[in-house]
């Protein structure tokens, strides 16, 4: 049987402290990265919208991954969009971690049917001041389709 005296408890306190101040000072080292990244990020205008609030608590390395050597020299930085290296499957399971496949599935039907071929930044965009794809009417949203699903007559 196990008793705790004041001096276990003590020492019990003291080693959950520093635990949490381990957390704490690794949780501020990716604060500044953030920052960094926002800094430049911001002045070239590349950093706008809703992936962008500072309410969402995300920072640029959740979805981007590690700076490393960024901007100085090449590195692994998870880019989006249709130029991006990285195959869409890995670049949708980046969004995938916060945004739920089958309520958007539920919400907009395409959503299902592209989920294996497209990543998601093939039509939604991550930062500007909002989405495009939120906004178009339902003929717009037809017109997009029939820009990469050509319709032979």
């Amino acid at each position: 049987m196990c008793q705790i005296t004041p001096c276990t408890a003590l020492l019990a306190s003291i080693l959950t402290l520093g635990l949490v101040g381990l957390a704490s000072s690794a949780l501020a080292a990716d604060e500044q990265d953030s920052r960094s990244c926002i800094k430049c990020h911001k002045r070239n205008g590349q950093l706008e919208g809703i992936h962008a609030s500072p309410g969402l608590a995300i920072l640029c390395q959740d979805c981007h991954g590690p700076q490393e050597s960024h901007p100085r020299k090449g590195s692994n930085i998870m880019a989006f969009g249709p130029e991006s290296a990285f195959p869409p499957q890995e670049r949708s399971a980046v969004c995938l971690t916060c945004h739920d496949h089958q309520a958007l599935g539920e919400v907009e039907w395409t959503h299902n049917v592209h989920a294996n071929r497209l990543g998601c930044d093939q039509c939604h965009r991550l930062h500007p001041e909002s989405d495009p794809m939120l906004s178009l009417s339902p003929q717009q949203h037809s017109q997009l389709c029939v820009s990469c699903h050509k319709v032979e007559q």
